[in-house]
């Protein structure tokens, strides 16, 4: 039983030697530069497939003829509420034109 005992408590004090905080010295430039090459790397490979499944969800959004409806149903309500604030239809006509419809990602002009 004591051996247990003494076993018990070589494993705690092993356990709390491990989890103290241990000093760890900043990366010097060249491990930093280490670093950002493997992280982007890893980054590269994830990037390319997320990328064709966003263009693709996009794509397959604006396919749908229910988008089109909602895309002029906020170009409507636009124009029609720069038109209540004093716009004229020239000024309403032009801020619709140049205004993107809400999307996901910025779009790019």
């Amino acid at each position: 039983m004591s051996r247990l005992l003494i076993a018990g408590a070589s494993s705690l004090l092993a356990c709390a030697a491990l989890a103290q905080p241990q000093q760890q010295q900043p990366p010097n430039p060249e491990q930093m530069k280490q670093i950002m090459q493997a992280t982007m790397g890893a980054m590269v490979s994830v990037m390319g497939p997320m990328t064709d499944a966003v263009i693709d969800a996009q794509v397959n959004a604006a396919a749908r003829p229910e988008t089109a409806e909602k895309i002029a149903a906020f170009k409507k309500n636009l124009y029609d509420a720069l038109l209540k604030k004093g716009f004229n239809a020239q000024q309403a006509l032009q801020i619709v034109i140049s205004t993107a419809p809400p999307a996901a990602a910025p779009s790019a002009k």
